[in-house]
């Protein structure tokens, strides 16, 4: 075999297993997920049924300990489900990077799992501070080495965290540090926004700029992790209060989203949790029916959402805390008042995309839009069946009308 073609076939290799610059795992499927799971005790066969019914495509780790034995278990459960796992190991953050066994106890974690064709990644830890991230670069970087197939899992802070916790002067110092330091295959972020007043936290829609920018810099995709139960300072979310947070995230262009929390967890005086997708006990709440709707919704567009890439985020109203107007020249804009969210994407065949979202939480509202010149028809991707539907104008305007938190995802025929 010559050196030619030694050299086509690694080459070759890499582009099936969608490898890129400073991605630890491609991200291929819309990743539906969530936090807490079910607890390690509980029948792995039941309530992973339950998961795999409100269209979850990826399960995490449960709030409690998980041994690599009920690890395996869930796999195999996952497995046959069509589920993808994303477990807990204690040993993965057991070592630091120059300690003399740290490759060997990754490699070990390795060896434990990567033959299971449910696995989808390793957990390695949440919210960490930014001097962290050289080891936890160093974390990914085996993992990468040795199962590099899989995702090496890491949730960011929010904007709200303070300085300390961040360990750096301001939040997108830290996000671009962890970026470029840890080269991670996901950009995951949480951030609780629904307050017990009836407010919106003021720095929601910064948090979405600063995640979108820094996920467009440095090729790599988002996820959005949202508040799903009632704790500490935080309300517990209507329908719509859910469907909007979910939206936000997608006119945005993020490749996941993640509920926090699932499972209810284990009693706390400080947070008070109650009241998740599923309670303590094991029983489902409204959020169950609430997120397996979502869920079938996510499913059915998440084909065409991970092949858009953003290309501009406006808001019309009064303007939420570090967003934009819509500029001039868009290839669609939006010609009322009405508190809304424009996303525009590019497709990667080339076409136009956008997605047009009702920022009312609580009240429907008709938003007008008018496509730029060039554009002859625009066609919505229904939710349901993922069919392209085309949409009549009048005057050049089409008039859509979206219940509260509701968005639109249209594809810009020119």
């Amino acid at each position: 075999m010559s050196q030619l073609t030694i050299t086509l076939i690694l080459l070759l290799s890499a582009l099936l297993i969608g490898a890129t610059p400073g991605s630890c795992a491609p991200v291929k499927d819309f990743v539906i997920g969530y936090w807490c799971g079910p607890p390690a005790d509980a029948d792995p066969v039941e309530k992973y049924k339950e998961v795999a019914e409100a269209n979850f495509n990826i399960c995490f780790p449960p709030c409690s300990g998980v041994t690599v034995e009920q690890n395996q278990e869930i796999l195999d459960v996952c497995e046959q489900l069509g589920l993808k796992f994303i477990l807990p190991d204690g040993r993965i953050t057991s070592k630091k990077a120059d300690d003399a066994d740290f490759d060997a106890t990754l490699d070990a974690v390795v060896n434990d799992y990567s033959r299971y064709p449910a696995l989808g990644g390793y957990f390695i830890v949440d919210e960490p501070s930014a001097p962290a991230f050289p080891w936890l670069g160093a974390i990914v970087g085996r993992l990468r080495e040795k199962d590099p197939s899989r995702l090496g899992y890491i949730n960011l802070l929010p904007t709200y965290a303070n300085e300390g916790q961040l360990g750096a002067k301001t939040y997108e110092e830290h996000v671009d540090r962890f970026c470029t330091t840890v080269k991670p295959g996901l950009l995951s972020y949480d951030h609780y926004a629904l307050m017990t007043d009836g407010s919106l936290r003021g720095d929601y829609f910064t948090n979405l700029e600063i995640i979108r920018s820094q996920g467009l810099k440095h090729n790599v995709p988002t996820c959005f992790i949202l508040q799903t139960l009632p704790h500490g300072p935080y309300r517990n979310p209507t329908e719509a209060e859910m469907w909007w947070q979910v939206n936000t995230g997608l006119v945005y262009g993020v490749k996941g989203i993640m509920y926090f929390t699932y499972w209810t967890p284990p009693a706390d005086p400080n947070w008070n949790w109650s009241h998740a997708v599923i309670t303590r006990e094991g029983k489902r709440t409204e959020h169950y029916s609430q997120v397996k709707h979502i869920n079938a919704a996510l499913k059915t567009l998440g084909p065409a959402l991970m092949k858009l890439t953003s290309t501009g985020v406006y808001h019309t109203g009064d303007l939420p805390e570090g967003t934009s107007s819509q500029k001039a020249g868009a290839p669609i804009a939006i010609s009322s008042a009405s508190p809304a969210v424009l996303g525009t994407f590019k497709h990667e065949d080339g076409s136009k995309w956008a997605m047009v979202m009702n920022r009312d939480m609580a009240s429907a509202a008709t938003v007008v839009l008018k496509p730029g010149r060039g554009v002859k028809s625009v066609e919505q991707m229904s939710p349901h069946t993922g069919q392209m539907a085309r949409l009549f104008s009048e005057g050049g305007r089409l008039a859509l009308t979206l219940d509260a938190g509701r968005a639109a995802l249209l594809r810009l025929n020119e």
